[in-house]
């Protein structure tokens, strides 16, 4: 639950709600401190604190469909930066209401940096940042210059300042979670992002297997291996003439049922990959025998299918050349007996597997 929240919260909708904690947050703190202001009779800070709490009720109901999240930001920082100077001065600067001013400075990076809305989110932090130290060392004069307004005993100022220091760290504590949860997001995002270009770079759309481009690299290492292989190319039968007859639709299911067949038996032995129009090509792990006795296996699977496309029921074969790694040790080469055996295949009345010239 937790976690599903959190990558919500650091999703694009997240914005809106990342505010509402703030102000959620906000309006909590200011009622708590209206209603201590107004048991202690701190009649100014008790005013202050429920126009604060109205403020942020407010900014929860506003700030909804991402609208006017700029002007709530910088009232934000006013009322946090107002509030620390009010309090300083009617109860000294020993209440640590400053804290605040402190704990919002990394806060207002993260949140205006992550806001679309707010443009130069670095400067525009910044400045903010500044406006807030001046403030904090403007409470400090205060205390220096003045004496408070209201003077309690030093076990209520202590306790009330130990209260703020708590506020402020579950302050810091939340954003570092929020911080966290939003790098995790991004990171997932930007996988999933490379995932899909990599599956657009190296992957046929169609059928699903490896691409022309793709699987040269993977030939690479083949050829570098000391394990034995062969390499298959495969050819379905009369393609045209399916696609003349049934529509291209129904070609295209052809490809991916065929190809489904193929990649099934291959599974972690090798490569398939949609060499060229109905072509297919296999690099499979193995010695000549074992890679002619998968292929025709694979050869007999497709001979038993009847692919259906509307109410067409669509018979189909297929055509294989095969070579192991011993016929040549370049890769064009290899592929080009390969393709030498498929059409002495095709001329010699076709499906079939063909091992040799």
């Amino acid at each position: 639950m937790l976690k599903d929240f959190l990558y919500r919260m650091s999703s694009e909708e997240g914005n809106a709600i990342r505010y509402r904690i703030i102000y959620s947050f906000c309006f909590v703190v200011h009622s708590f401190y209206a209603i201590l202001f107004t048991l202690t009779g701190v009649t100014e800070l008790m005013i202050f604190n429920i126009i604060s709490s109205v403020l942020y009720f407010a900014g929860m109901v506003f700030v909804r469909n991402n609208r006017f999240t700029l002007i709530w930001v910088v009232l934000v920082i006013l009322e946090i930066i107002s509030h620390g100077l009010f309090c300083s001065m009617y109860l000294g600067y020993d209440y640590q209401f400053s804290l605040f001013s402190f704990s919002i400075i990394p806060v207002t990076y993260f949140i205006t940096y992550l806001d679309p809305a707010i443009s130069h989110p670095i400067i525009f932090s910044s400045v903010l940042s500044l406006i807030t130290g001046f403030s904090i060392a403007e409470s400090m004069n205060v205390d220096f210059i003045r004496e408070p307004v209201y003077r309690f005993p030093r076990q209520f100022t202590e306790s009330v300042a130990m209260l703020n220091m708590v506020f402020c760290i579950l302050i810091l504590i939340s954003f570092s979670i929020m911080f966290i949860g939003k790098i995790n997001y991004d990171l997932k995002t930007l996988k999933e992002q490379n995932d899909t270009l990599d599956r657009l770079a190296n992957y046929d759309q169609l059928t699903g297997l490896r691409n022309r481009n793709h699987i040269r690299e993977i030939f690479e290492q083949y050829i570098k291996s000391t394990e034995p292989y062969c390499v298959i190319l495969g050819d379905i039968d009369d393609f045209k003439q399916v696609n003349d007859t049934y529509g291209h639709s129904a070609g295209d299911e052809v490809l991916r049922t065929v190809s489904d067949i193929i990649s099934g038996n291959v599974g972690d032995s090798g490569e398939v990959c949609r060499w060229g129009g109905e072509e297919i090509l296999i690099l499979l792990k193995g010695t000549n025998d074992a890679c002619t006795a998968l292929t025709e296996r694979i050869l007999s699977q497709i001979r038993g299918t009847v692919v259906e496309s509307g109410d067409s029921r669509i018979k189909i074969t297929m055509t294989f050349g095969l070579c192991d790694y011993g016929d040549a040790m370049n890769i064009e080469k290899l592929i080009s007996i390969a393709d030498e055996r498929l059409y002495i295949g095709k001329n010699s009345g076709k499906n079939k597997v063909i091992t040799e010239n």
